[in-house]
């Protein structure tokens, strides 16, 4: 066995305690004009003192090296700040309004935790940057717990505005405190990985760019703790399969082990404070655009089911399950104390970078000793002697260890590996055993009561994927892993700005079209857009129109507001916008209910041109120019021009609007495998890893189509049995003519 390493790095990342999920309620703050701030005032905003920096960062960098907590990435100020000192205006309807300014210099982000929360129906909380790029709320009566916290995510910035408005006819007064200011010194919100992280993750590919298996990515999630740490964490499945939202992380990720024993009323604390993040994932597979995914999608708050400190293993209960719209799988899980299995994986999030993959060839073993003996238990710790692709890094603790068959068999403590240039250094790593936690001397702080609870003595268990029987897609008419590229197309001299956003033309709204083959119903749409000035109060607005062979009839809108939960340990959970202004980010809009349309649809978004900000989406520069265009502009005298028809500039594209759709008749995704023929019965033609074999010589032609509507391949005439390589595209649609009639199947 290879020598036990002297020196150790825990991995972890940030996290939030709390007993009840923070969900903001949207909306616009009365104070979005700068000529009506109070902000003028030199008094409006409370300081915070400077702190050395220096020293704090060698600190964080003796508790990686000694494994004694998390990545942190604020400083924590303690403050006792009352609504009752805000700058306070009374409108003509009798609303008041209060304000408090918070200045923290050098912040990248502020977040903040109140207590004494408490505000009645009518009254709305925002936070946001005082340049106003960054909004989190509102926040209501709906945000009202037993424990009266409320955190507040990171709001970009070092200097925030707190808003506060009450009807004239609330039932009682609201109150809080600002009780912490979270001091942002590692730049959380930054595109990920950063210029500083680039040597760090070199080794390290995106998921998406890699051989992940989709369950792996799906059940993956990034965790942010009390505001502060960040770690990585997987959905369990159990032998229930009820969906309980279970999520196995790392006991470090929770409490430095310097601080071991804590009692489960401070592990419960703790877990309160998390918000788990799904899908985030790059989306773009390009060295020139390093795009920050998703975030969009997350649960807040969770109760801590089992502890086992000296072994590492936390098992937490999210207080919600994820809504379909997710697509979570629940990862299953194997807890034999061997693994001879050739190949293992391990996906995380470094730093709260986005998703990584990593995979071993060499042969796991659990450790005869332990690898901290101050802090964890001799055998009870696999040995990752090396990585073949990929490392860890601070914030990767917690992720899972899939084996061969993606089986979750334990979660990352810590190790000493790291990138050397675009290889691994050869250090290895070592996880928890999921087996070493299934049963001890308490029936209530063991893995078996929540992995197993109908006691069948399983020595594994199979994944779930709620989605299974009416899958949901993710469509696109572009396909950026395999050739079409990002543009940010511009209008040609004489004209400026962005074809399909601001300009001189003033062109207000910009569509894209799809067409299936059946009717949908679409959860909402994900917009991949460049970096930009963008102001979350400029009026953007999303929608959905119906039309036979253009835009015609509107049938749903929603406001472009991009935001993503968070936590302060003084306020509670809280929603925070999105910073669009220094990276390209795919934002997911969420709709207010699935928006049910026919085959064909569009979804637009509108702008309104504002002087402080300026909003466009990414359109594709083709590969192959056979391909048609989908993309729509509004003309103000013309109505909706396609862009290949658009006088001042036509040109064959697509916008990179994708939508989240679920096929209306229940009947989904067919699988590969699954014979083409009419009814199931006549196999005239069918799919089978990667080829289409045509078995009949009835058939007269065979067409596949992308999702979207795109032709991909065309066949005419096939002479008796064929087959033909067809590259696998999720969501391909196939049709057959033969004997039979027209055959319609999807492919996933």
């Amino acid at each position: 066995m290879k020598p036990i390493r002297l020196i150790i790095t825990f991995l972890n990342l940030f996290s939030i305690t709390l007993t009840f999920s923070q969900i903001s309620r949207g909306g616009i703050p009365y104070f979005a004009e700068p000529s009506i701030w109070r902000a003028a005032s030199p008094t409006f905003f409370y300081e915070m003192p400077s702190f050395n920096l220096d020293s704090v960062l060698r600190e964080d960098a003796v508790n990686d090296k000694n494994m004694r907590g998390s990545y942190r990435f604020a400083y924590k100020f303690f403050t006792h700040i009352d609504l009752n000192d805000a700058a306070s205006t009374i409108l003509p309807d009798g609303t008041t309004v209060k304000q408090i300014g918070i200045r923290s210099p050098g912040a990248y982000s502020i977040n903040l935790l109140l207590q004494d929360f408490e505000i009645p129906p009518g009254g709305k909380l925002f936070i946001y940057s005082a340049d106003h790029s960054y909004i989190a709320g509102s926040f209501d009566y709906r945000n009202n717990s037993p424990d009266k916290l409320l955190p507040v995510q990171p709001v970009a910035g070092d200097a925030i505005i707190v808003e506060y408005s009450e009807p004239a006819n609330a039932p009682f007064t609201g109150r809080f405190t600002i009780a912490e200011v979270n001091h942002d010194y590692r730049d959380i919100l930054r595109a990920e990985p950063g210029n500083d992280r680039d040597k760090d993750y070199a080794c390290m590919p995106d998921v998406l760019c890699a051989e992940a298996a989709e369950e792996t990515i799906r059940s993956t999630v990034l965790l942010i703790i009390n505001g502060n740490t960040l770690c990585s964490g997987v959905l369990l499945n159990n032998t229930s399969d009820d969906g309980k939202p279970y999520v196995l992380t790392g006991v470090h990720c929770l409490c430095s082990p310097e601080n071991y024993p804590k009692g489960k009323d401070y592990y419960n604390n703790q877990a309160g404070t998390i918000v788990a993040f799904f899908n985030y994932n790059r989306p773009v597979c390009d060295a020139d655009i390093k795009m920050k995914g998703s975030e969009e999608m997350s649960l807040a708050g969770a109760s801590a089911r089992v502890i086992l400190e000296r072994k590492d293993l936390a098992l937490l209960e999210f207080f919600d399950s994820p809504p379909d719209y997710f697509n979570a799988y629940y990862a299953g899980w194997k807890r034999d104390l061997v693994d001879n299995g050739k190949i293992h994986t391990n996906l995380h999030h470094p730093s709260g970078a986005v998703k990584k993959f990593g995979m071993t060839d060499g042969n796991i073993s659990i450790l005869s000793e332990s690898p901290v003996a101050d802090y964890l238990d001799a055998n009870s710790y696999w040995e990752v002697p090396y990585w073949t692709i990929g490392s860890t890094y601070p914030g990767s603790s917690g992720s899972p260890l899939f084996n061969e068959n993606q089986l979750v068999i334990g979660g990352l403590t810590g190790g000493a590996s790291n990138c050397r240039d675009t290889s691994p250094d050869g250090n290895g790593d070592f996880f928890s055993v999921l087996g070493k936690g299934w049963e001890t001397d308490d029936p209530g702080n063991q893995l078996k009561t929540y992995l197993d609870p109908r006691n069948q003595g399983a020595m594994l268990y199979p994944g779930k994927d709620p989605n299974t029987a009416n899958p949901i897609i993710r469509l696109a008419n572009a396909r950026y892993t395999e050739g079409d590229m990002l543009i940010a197309s511009k209008l040609d001299s004489p004209n400026q700005g962005f074809v399909f956003g601001n300009s001189n033309l003033n062109t207000l709204e910009f569509a894209e079209e799809f067409t299936g083959t059946n009717d949908v119903e679409i959860f909402g749409t994900y917009l991949l857009i460049p970096a930009m000035p963008f102001d979350n109060t400029s009026g953007v607005t999303v929608s959905v129109y119906t039309g036979e062979s253009s835009p015609e009839t509107k049938i749903y809108s929603t406001p472009f507001i991009p935001r993503y939960v968070n936590y302060s340990s003084s306020s509670g959970f809280y929603s925070a916008n999105k910073n669009l202004n220094t990276a390209p980010t795919e934002t997911f809009v969420l709709f207010d209910e699935p928006v049910s349309v026919p085959k064909k649809f569009f979804i637009s978004y509108s702008i309104n041109y504002s002087a402080t900000s300026q909003f466009c989406v990414y359109n594709t520069k083709r590969s192959d120019d056979s391909y048609p265009n989908t993309a729509w502009l509004k003309d103000e005298t013309k109505g909706w021009v396609s862009a290949d028809a658009y006088e001042y500039q036509p040109m064959k594209t697509s916008l990179a609007i994708q939508p989240l759709v679920r096929s209306l008749n229940g009947t989904g995704i067919i699988k590969e495998e699954t014979p083409l023929g009419a009814n199931g019965k006549d196999k005239d033609a069918y799919m089978y890893k990667g080829r289409l074999y045509v078995n009949s010589p009835g058939v007269e032609s065979i067409h596949v189509y992308s999702i979207s509507g795109m032709l991909l391949y065309s066949f005419q005439k096939p002479a008796g049995k064929a087959d033909y390589p067809i590259e696998k595209a999720p969501g391909s649609i196939l049709i057959v003519k033969g004997g039979s009639g027209w055959v319609t199947k999807v492919i996933r």
